[in-house]
């Protein structure tokens, strides 16, 4: 995968996940990397938090042309992600697997 970044998320209750999730999405807007691929598909659930940081780091990204794709998202966690960012001009791009964002390089 040279040509892009992978994140894993698993699903965790420490009071730290979020100042983690925000670090490692800052680590790869920093890489010079095209696109970061959010692998989803171990995660049951995401926070309001979570959602805006993916959103964020996204809008970080689209400001150096490269892109954000979050892959295997579970029907749940794709609903919370239009919840929350319902009315939000820029959605974020979801694909069913990882050979769907590789297609999208």
């Amino acid at each position: 995968m040279p040509a892009s970044y992978l994140l894993a998320l698993a699903p965790t209750a420490a009071p730290t996940a979020e100042a983690e999730l925000a670090a490692h999405l800052s680590r790869a807007c920093r890489s010079s990397k095209p696109a970061v691929w959010v692998d989803c598909c171990l995660l049951d659930t995401l926070s309001v938090t979570g959602v805006w940081l993916l959103w964020a780091c996204q809008q970080r990204l689209q400001r150096r042309r490269a892109r954000l794709v979050l892959c295997q998202v579970s029907a749940v966690v794709e609903r919370q992600l239009r919840g929350t960012l319902a009315g939000i001009g820029t959605p974020l791009q979801v694909v069913p697997t990882l050979e769907d964002a590789a297609a999208l390089l």
